[in-house]
């Protein structure tokens, strides 16, 4: 018959090497990892020196270790479903929060599109079509004018 000791300690190396495959495939954050990593210690140390779970069970006042042992466990994890839980409330606000700022940016960039797309487009419209005052225009007014130059107004004699 195998030992609880050996069954623990082989239970925690299991976590152990689960928890590091997740981290290391970049499927668990190192934040979380340490709470996972530190729930394997804990089962390592209960498992190896059984004394401890039977003293703390002594001084709570539990008869029986082992229900101690799970309601601490679900103590455990209640606590850290509350904490998940908290955290994916704040990203939802954030993430509300940047979407709402993507979509002003959008917007934004959609009439900077507009302005700097659609007004060279209605010049060149305008000045097929014979309308030659289309602002910015370099159309000669009369036959015998020169077109105007962007260089000129820069250069002084």
């Amino acid at each position: 018959m195998i030992s609880y000791k050996i069954t623990t300690g082989i239970l925690g190396a299991v976590i152990f090497i689960i928890i590091l495959s997740l981290v290391r495939k970049g499927k668990l954050q190192e934040k979380y990892a340490l709470t996972w990593f530190a729930i394997g210690i804990v089962v390592v140390l209960l498992g190896i020196f059984p004394v401890i779970l039977d003293k703390i069970a002594k001084f709570t006042g539990v008869s029986y270790a082992p229900a101690l042992l799970f309601v601490i466990a679900v103590a455990v994890l209640l606590i850290q479903n509350l904490y998940l839980f908290i955290y994916a409330s704040q990203n939802e606000v954030r993430i509300k929060a940047l979407l709402q700022e993507v979509a002003v940016l959008n917007k934004l960039v959609a009439e900077l599109r507009e302005d700097t797309i659609l007004p060279s487009k209605s010049k060149a419209v305008k000045c097929l079509l014979g309308n030659g005052d289309a602002v910015g225009s370099n159309e000669p007014e009369s036959d015998n004018q020169e077109p105007a130059s962007p260089l000129l107004n820069t250069i002084s004699p």
